[in-house]
């Protein structure tokens, strides 16, 4: 397996750096807004605009259709779409799905904008061809039939099949679930390799207790002037 990515992925992070907060000048008053509100804190943990940016042009994602996998409450779901994409969110329990969608009405969100899949468990929910992007955000261990729902997956998304994955880093950390319920950077990427994609980095260093997996198949682009097929 190479691990290469192409080099529009490896720009897409400098853009989404400048977009967090500095709050170092005041820590005592970022440290009591974060106990009031439990969404800033998960934000302050998982980092989305670091993921986003990697998603996106500084993290503008207009116009592109997104599969959330794992959507669970919509948190990464209505990230992606503040930011312009087109969401598929993915669930496997009714009550979650009538969460988002009561959300989502709340919004006065468009079917194009805003869709609410639940399916059994190993489904990735998509049709084929029908995305241009996927997310699995802490969820990749639990998948109980990696290989299958692989290739299910690839199969609902238009090359280059460009898939985002963050998990949490393979040690004990302060945040995250317990070791038997982690996997290691090169299990993860070994596996990716019989996957059938092409290209796998990952960055351990943007996010901290997590590592995020960018995912795809290498298109070679002609020579200027040379054969487009």
């Amino acid at each position: 397996m190479r691990v290469l990515l192409l080099p529009l992925l490896l720009s897409l992070y400098s853009g989404c750096a400048s977009e967090t907060a500095d709050n170092s000048a005041n820590p005592g008053s970022a440290s009591q807004a974060v106990k009031a509100d439990p969404l800033r804190e998960r934000d302050r943990v998982q980092k989305p605009e670091v993921v986003l940016g990697f998603m996106g042009n500084s993290g503008d994602l207009t116009g592109i259709t997104i599969a959330d996998l794992f959507a669970d409450d919509g948190y990464w779901t209505f990230k992606m779409i503040d930011r312009g994409a087109n969401v598929i969110a993915v669930v496997n329990d009714k009550a979650k799905a009538e969460a988002i969608i009561k959300r989502k009405k709340e919004r006065n969100l468009s079917d194009e904008r805003l869709q609410v899949r639940t399916v059994l468990h190993g489904d990735p929910g998509i049709a084929d061809a029908e995305v241009d992007m996927a997310l699995i955000a802490h969820r990749f261990v639990s998948i109980k039939d990696k290989p299958d729902y692989f290739k299910r997956m690839r199969m609902g998304m238009r090359p280059p099949r460009y898939l985002v994955m963050v998990d949490w880093r393979y040690e004990q950390t302060a945040t995250g679930p317990p070791m038997d319920e982690r996997m290691s950077e090169n299990d993860i990427m070994d596996f990716i390799g019989t996957t059938g994609y092409a290209d796998v980095g990952a960055h351990s260093a943007q996010i901290p207790d997590q590592v995020v997996f960018l995912i795809n198949d290498y298109i070679d682009m002609p020579a200027e002037g040379g054969p487009t097929e």
